[in-house]
């Protein structure tokens, strides 16, 4: 069974310090005195005025987490973890980074130290030490991680194994600062899922019994469910009949959720009564024999979804843009490099591009461009973000990115030449450069997202 979610504790904060703190299991933070922000009014623009945000980088040799403010890229802390992390995703609201260690079946968290608060008519901004919090999530296999407007959803796969069952906890930052429990929903066998948080929705992954799933690997899920958040808890409202066989990569935008399907993706219209309409889109014809789409993703600035196209062992790989509206899907030519394959993508901030970084060190621009009322994505331009031979990567490491949520910057970490590099998207070119003495990782912005 899964094991019962911890009560969040909240980690003491001090807002100027020269000191050494203890952390979960006796970690240590060491801080950089820096000189606080204190109730800031929101007349001055997140992002600009308050500061640049801050940026997580990780020391895997160390087994720390080093936290910058990218308004002058001074180092502020060192926190010391307990296990490296598989994966580090920023929180719903960006304040505090969640350090996922699927195989100890728990998420761990680190302040960022920067938020805002209401306040009669305005939002005061607050400057803290970065610090590790003093509590985490369990649960079997925590693996996908959902950020959709300021909410969170975790899914456990579970673990056929130990008999562990698959489910999903649901949170926002605000629960993580006053000490709350998730919600939950449990289920009564294991699976690879994945759900998308939508107010009082959570639109989940649903797999049935193993006689009646279409999917080739049974532990992938084929359908999707409804839940409806009241008297504290999410209960299933509605089950979706259509089918979506080996159900993979999930995203939404302000109208549409998105799941990916080996015959094509499965969307869900919000009818924004509390129901959702559902289609299948299926395959275009330039979809690759061998090939399905398990990737998707979506923005609430951007009317297509972009999704892409691969499969384990070969290296096909494609990327389609999805219209909704016209329930069509349309092949991008990104026109990689020779040998290139992706290893981020995502939308810029307020979707002007979707980025792609690849393997080779290059960062490419899919640009959006209306043609007779329609919107098509194509190449746009293209940086080389390093000067080092790719050959030379250390094993296991490759090129990592985060994108800023306040401005249209991504930090892209390169392990050969260690350090990490900020990007100006609108002039395509380095702008900042953070020299380090240690190969780093999953790069994670965090601070106050704009508008």
């Amino acid at each position: 069974m899964i094991q019962h979610t911890q009560t969040f504790l909240t980690a003491s904060i001090a807002l100027v310090a020269a000191t050494v703190l203890t952390g979960c299991g006796g970690a240590d933070t060491t801080i950089n005195e820096r000189e606080p922000i204190v109730e800031i009014e929101d007349d001055e623009v997140a992002g600009e005025d308050t500061s640049s945000g801050r940026l997580l980088v990780i020391n895997q040799e160390a087994v720390t987490a080093d936290i910058f403010d990218l308004t002058d890229n001074d180092l502020l802390a060192t926190v010391a973890l307990d296990a490296l992390p598989s994966a580090v995703y920023a929180t719903g609201d960006y304040r505090f980074a969640a350090l996922i260690e699927r195989d100890a079946d728990k998420v761990g968290f680190i302040d960022g130290g920067l938020w805002q608060e209401p306040h009669d008519d305005h939002f005061d901004t607050f400057s803290a030490i970065p610090s590790l919090l003093n509590s985490n999530l369990t649960g079997s296999r925590p693996t996908h991680f959902v950020r959709h407007d300021g909410k969170v959803a975790v899914f456990l796969d579970g673990d056929a194994g130990t008999g562990a069952n698959a489910g999903i906890q649901v949170f926002d930052d605000e629960m993580i600062e006053a000490g709350d429990a998730p919600d939950m929903v449990e289920f009564t066998m294991p699976m690879h899922g994945v759900a998308e948080p939508r107010g009082d929705h959570l639109i989940s992954t649903i797999r049935r019994d193993d006689s009646l799933s279409t999917s080739a690997n049974v532990i992938l899920p084929d359908q999707v469910g409804v839940y409806h958040f009241h008297n504290d808890e999410y209960e299933l409202e509605q089950t979706v009949e259509v089918i979506c066989p080996d159900l993979h990569g999930a995203a939404q935008n302000e109208d549409h959720v998105m799941f990916g399907c080996s015959d094509g993706v499965l969307l869900l219209t919000d009818n924004q009564d509390g129901t959702y309409d559902a289609e299948k889109i299926v395959n275009s014809d330039d979809v690759l024999d061998g090939l399905r789409i398990g990737s998707v993703w979506g923005h609430h600035d951007s009317e297509q979804f972009i999704a892409m196209s691969s499969a384990r062992g070969s290296d096909d790989l494609q990327f389609f843009a999805i219209d909704p509206e016209e329930g069509e899907m349309e092949l991008i030519d990104w026109q990689p490099v020779d040998g290139a394959s992706p290893v981020v993508r995502g939308f810029s901030f307020e979707a002007e591009q979707f980025l792609i970084l690849d393997s080779q060190g290059m960062l490419t621009l899919i640009e959006p461009h209306d043609e007779n009322g329609h919107t098509h994505w194509e190449f746009g331009e293209r940086l080389d973000i390093t000067d080092a031979d790719v050959a030379t990567m250390p094993d296991g490491n490759n090129f990592s990115m985060t994108f800023a949520q306040n401005g249209h910057f991504v930090h892209i970490a390169d392990p050969i030449e260690q350090h990490v590099i900020t990007v100006n998207l609108a002039l395509l070119e380095i702008v900042s450069d953070i020299e380090l003495d240690y190969v780093p990782s999953a790069p994670t912005w965090l601070g106050i997202a704009g508008d």
